[in-house]
């Protein structure tokens, strides 16, 4: 073992798997292997594909290109996948063939694609792609340069059919004849119309006569709470299946019948999940509701039952759901399992899961068949503990206490608050890293992390995942406290020497740690919003105003005041770094100019950094890079007196001093 801990190089360049898809004769194994490529400041995906008779894995796609949305065909003997090729932005739909054990070009399509499926008759793929602009578009464009009428042109996905012979043939004759002799096949069919709405994602029948699809009005985030499920028969023609507020679907294996995940109530944001069917002969319903406080979401629909999976007391499960809504748990909460596959007939599962020691691994059939945890450097690791504490007015608030491996409960520590976004997301109790916070870093320094699951949080039942309704702000500040003040008291953390960061609606909590009280020693706010009422007018996701505050700021001005950073700006003490991504239309700039300002001009120590380019997340390691450094530069001055502003500005002799240390 090692005697330090991951560097933020090391920590980034860690691979990561995910997303395994099982071939449906259970005998192979797709999943996504993601890397850093530091090369070209990108995040690279690879295909592998797992062959459970031979024990052995090979890439299937090009390791220079990003490549994604693996999907088999009905007999196993070939995989489709999607490859993006650089700067070109080129959409390539691939196939390898693993009979002839080799990977081709089927097409390349002039559009982004976001999902494939093979046909189950195995006569082509279904394609979810975003539409092409229109001829009257590129006019306008052309004679007036780029203008934008909101809310009134939605970029619509559309559904199509990609004929696999017809693809097949054209792929084959640039071998056999020069381009003049060659005759035009028509390629692929579209099936819907992007005017009429958008397709967010699609569902195949086993027996290849339907296909489901998840249509709200148009591809603005503010609609899909009103999204539609169409079904389209093997005329392909459309009939709309009446739901209300459905969130994803699957088909039952012998194909009569739908099941739709539904909310439990009438509130599609903070509602659990129930289970509806629908009988594609007569449209008649069954209901199933879940015995347990779970928010389930839908996996598969396999004739053992529904595979379900759920986030509960800081992990996410798998478990078999039956007719009755009871539930079999098939994993423990020492396990997270962050995606799965199961055959038709259940005989074969395929899981993405990590644990409090080791990183994600895929598993088949119980058995491990990646190495990852083998490939990483020997380093120490920090030690995950999950606590609970109860916040002022008694809520019973749940954990995760990041530790060093050596840690001694009779020394005081230094502590951070890493607090997560959604809000309905969770701290996990397992080995995987975050991307923006050098958690591992700041604990190889002494500093304990502290990542709570405030009140709004996943996994801790409806009621209280409804508390921070029109309680923005104040009670997630109490949930916040009310666990550092219970560290205090167990004497192993140093109440003056406390840190609070966070990305997004994390962000916002730490803004409003920042300028609400005096508890802080220093703040990072990540992507945050400081004034609802420039969060509301200005985000492209107006809906989350309404659900949370319950009105808009005209109609109710002093629920936005309350709940915004921006009003307490002259309390606020604490120095404050702020995070933004200047093309951000989550959570627009203007959130980090107006705290930045006010912060400024009631002389509170602050440093804004704005991201070029970058949105709501970062997507370039190098980004992550840059974020992490600063956030480590600012906690290790603030917190334990080191020289901020070189590292701060990520000056490499700076880095390199501080890597010695």
């Amino acid at each position: 073992m090692s005697d330090r801990y991951l560097t933020i190089e090391e920590q980034l360049s860690l691979p990561i798997v995910n997303n395994p898809v099982i071939s449906p004769d259970g005998k192979k194994l797709a999943y996504i292997l993601k890397r850093a490529d530091w090369n070209t400041n990108k995040y690279l995906q690879t295909v592998v594909v797992y062959d459970a008779e031979s024990g052995t894995a090979s890439h299937v796609s090009n390791d220079e290109f990003d490549c994604s949305l693996p999907d088999w065909s009905p007999d196993s003997r070939k995989l489709a996948f999607l490859q993006k090729i650089g700067g070109e932005n080129k959409n390539d739909v691939m196939i390898f063939d693993f009979e002839e054990k080799r990977a081709f070009k089927l097409l390349t399509f002039e559009n982004d694609i976001n999902q494939i499926k093979w046909s189950r008759k195995n006569d082509g793929l279904y394609l979810v792609a975003d539409s092409p602009e229109s001829d009257e578009l590129k006019k306008r464009k052309e004679n007036y340069g780029e203008i934008e009428y909101i809310d009134e042109e939605p970029k619509n996905s559309s559904l199509y059919f990609l004929h696999l012979s017809s693809a097949l043939n054209k792929y084959s004759s640039r071998f056999e004849l020069p381009k003049d002799m060659r005759s035009e096949e028509t390629l692929f069919d579209k099936l819907t119309d992007e005017k009429k709405f958008h397709v967010s994602s699609i569902s195949l029948s086993p027996d290849g006569n339907y296909v489901a699809l998840m249509a709200p009005p148009t591809s603005d985030i503010n609609d899909f709470d009103e999204a539609k499920v169409m079904l389209m028969d093997s005329e392909r023609k459309l009939k709309e299946l009446l739901f209300k507020y459905p969130r994803g679907f699957a088909f039952s294996p012998d194909s009569k019948r739908l099941a739709v995940v539904v909310p439990d109530g009438e509130d599609p944001w903070m509602d659990n999940g129930a289970i509806e069917i629908v009988d594609l002969s007569n449209l008649s319903k069954e209901r199933v509701n879940v015995e347990d406080d779970l928010n389930v979401e839908l996996v598969s629909w396999t004739e053992k039952g529904f595979f379900v999976s759920w986030i509960e007391n800081s992990t996410m499960s798998l478990g078999l759901l039956d007719m009755n809504g009871h539930l079999e748990r098939l994993t423990d909460q020492d396990k997270l399992v962050l995606a799965s596959s199961v055959t038709l007939d259940s005989k074969h599962r395929a899981i993405a899961m990590a644990t409090m020691e080791e990183p994600i691994e895929i598993f088949l059939d119980g058995k491990r068949i990646t190495k990852i945890a083998v490939s990483c450097p020997v380093r120490k690791r920090v030690k995950k503990e999950r606590i609970s504490w109860k916040s002022y007015d008694g809520t019973e608030i749940h954990g995760v206490l990041n530790l060093p491996e050596d840690f001694d409960g009779s020394e005081r520590y230094p502590l951070v608050v890493l607090v997560h976004g959604g809000p309905t997301w969770t701290a996990f109790a397992a080995m995987v890293t975050s991307s923006y916070y050098p958690v591992e870093q700041l604990v190889s320094k002494g500093v304990l992390v502290l990542e709570p699951n405030y009140r709004g949080s996943e996994g801790h039942g409806r009621d209280f995942k409804k508390l921070n309704y029109r309680n923005l702000g104040i009670g997630d500040y109490e949930d916040v406290v009310s666990g550092v003040d219970h560290l205090i008291e167990k004497a192993f953390v140093d109440k003056d020497l406390v840190g609070v960061m966070g990305w997004s609606q994390g962000g916002y909590i730490s803004a409003f740690c920042a300028t609400y009280g005096n508890r802080f020693k220093a703040a990072s706010v990540g992507a945050g919003i400081s004034n609802w009422m420039t969060y509301h007018a200005n985000t492209d996701i107006h809906e989350f105003c309404h659900r949370y505050l319950g009105n808009n700021p005209w109609e109710d001005p002093k629920i936005y005041e309350q709940t915004s950073p921006i009003s307490y700006i002259k309390n606020a003490s604490t120095p404050t770094l702020i995070q933004h991504g200047g093309s951000d239309t989550r959570v627009p700039p203007a959130n980090a100019f107006e705290l930045y300002q006010g912060l400024r001009e009631m002389n509170v120590p602050v440093r804004l950094v704005i991201y070029k380019g970058m949105g709501h997340v970062a997507e370039k390691p190098g980004l992550h890079r840059a974020i992490m450094r600063q956030n480590l530069a600012w906690f290790s001055h603030y917190l334990l007196g080191e020289p901020l502003e070189e590292a701060l500005r990520l000056k490499q002799e700076e880095i390199e001093k501080t890597e010695e240390k």
